[in-house]
Order: structure tokens, then C-alpha cells, then sequence
């Protein structure tokens, strides 16, 4: 009986879009009924919950792949007592409610919610995207894992993607910067969207990025 009711108030939300529009993204977006994590006394998941927490998920996905991250990384170094820092900031952030933010799509299945979240691009947004696509601006891969122990479903599917976020810059770090620097900034942009599993007991997710370096700030040398 609460399968229905799950599926039809997450697909109220909104209309499918116009032909008309001027571009669109769509990201694959999944929420446990029941979390490993017990975040609460109502438990399972309600379908306005599950609902919420699908629709901000993605609103959060694709504000990181029309808008971008700026990045400052720190990496540890045990000699001169660094810990390791990565810190994110969105440049922007798709309004909640915004009514381009629709489910179009919604299955459960295995205690999952599983649903196609489609945004409609204005023209800049667009535009922001289409400007990332020169070859002068390299890609980059990377994985992250989290616990499914260590935190809430949201906060670790996040923890997740911000580890693989991490874990692309080191990849294109690695074979163009030989001395370990001491903090490096600049943007980055998801270029497709996460993939993201359950994996021996941790959130999996894996990351295709574009990325410019702004800054990398050396060590004194004394």
C-alpha cells in the first residue's frame, strides 16, 4: 500500500519537460527506505521523506555540474605536523523549488527509491556548461568510499563524492607536481554524474571531473 503513495507524491512534483527547452540534465538519484544508519525514531523512511531527500540529493548534483566547486587542498604531511585539508565551496546552487527541478521517473525496488530527476538549463547555465568543454581544461577520474556506519545515508553519500572529488584532483595532481605542495586552489566542475553503490559496507562512488588550477602555493624554502 506505500508503494504507490511513494511513487505518485514524488511524481506530483512537477510536469515533464517542454521539447522547447534549451538543454536539459538528468541524473540517477536513489534513497534507502531503511538506512543502516537509524537516523530517527520514524523509521522506515516516509514518502515524504524519501521524497525530500531524493529531490535534494540531486539538486545538489547537478548545482556541482552546472555551477562548479571552488577547491583548497592541503595535503598531510607527517614531517612538518599537516593535516590533511580539503575544503568546498559551491560557486552557486540550483533554488529549492525551483520548478526545472522535476521527477520524472520513480521505481522502488529492494528497499530502495530509485528515481530520473530532469533539470531544464536556462541559457547561461548552458552556457556555463558548454564553456568547460574546451580541450584546454583537463579531465579527471576518481573514487571515494564512506562508511554506511560512520553517519547518515545523505551526509555519507556526500562524504563519499567529496573523498572521489579528492581523489580526482590528487590523480591530475600526481604526474605534473613533484614536490608536495602546500595548499593548491582553483574550480572544479562534475562533468557527469556520480556513480554511487554499496560496496563492502561503504558508499562507493566514482567521479568524472573537470578541473582548473588556480593556485599552487609552495613550501619556503629556508
Amino acid at each position: 500500500m506505500r508503494r504507490p503513495a511513494l511513487l505518485l507524491s514524488l511524481l506530483l512534483l512537477g510536469r515533464l519537460a517542454s521539447a522547447a527547452s534549451y538543454d536539459q540534465l538528468t541524473v540517477d538519484v536513489w534513497c534507502e527506505l531503511e538506512p543502516m544508519f537509524q537516523e530517527s525514531d520514524a523509521y522506515p523512511l516516509s514518502a515524504e521523506q524519501a521524497r525530500l531527500r531524493i529531490l535534494e540529493e540531486a539538486r545538489g548534483i547537478l548545482s556541482d555540474m552546472i555551477y562548479g566547486l571552488q577547491f583548497s587542498y592541503t595535503p598531510g604531511d607527517e614531517r612538518r605536523k599537516t593535516a590533511e585539508q580539503f575544503v568546498l565551496t559551491r560557486v552557486a546552487e540550483i533554488r529549492w523549488a525551483d520548478p526545472r527541478l522535476q521527477a520524472v521517473q520513480a521505481e522502488v525496488r529492494e528497499g530502495r527509491l530509485y528515481a530520473k530527476v530532469l533539470y531544464e538549463l536556462q541559457e547561461f547555465q548552458s552556457a556555463r556548461r558548454k564553456a568547460w568543454e574546451s580541450n584546454s581544461i583537463p579531465t579527471a577520474t576518481g573514487t571515494g568510499r564512506f562508511s554506511l556506519f560512520a553517519g547518515p545515508a545523505p551526509e555519507g553519500k556526500r562524504r563519499s563524492l567529496e573523498e572521489a572529488l579528492k581523489d580526482a584532483l590528487r590523480n591530475h595532481l600526481r604526474p605534473i607536481v613533484f614536490n608536495k605542495p602546500r595548499e593548491v586552489r582553483g574550480e572544479l566542475l562534475l562533468w557527469q554524474e556520480p556513480q554511487v553503490l554499496i560496496a563492502s559496507g561503504s558508499y562507493l562512488t566514482r567521479v568524472t571531473i573537470k578541473l582548473q588550477v588556480r593556485e599552487i602555493r609552495a613550501y619556503s624554502l629556508f
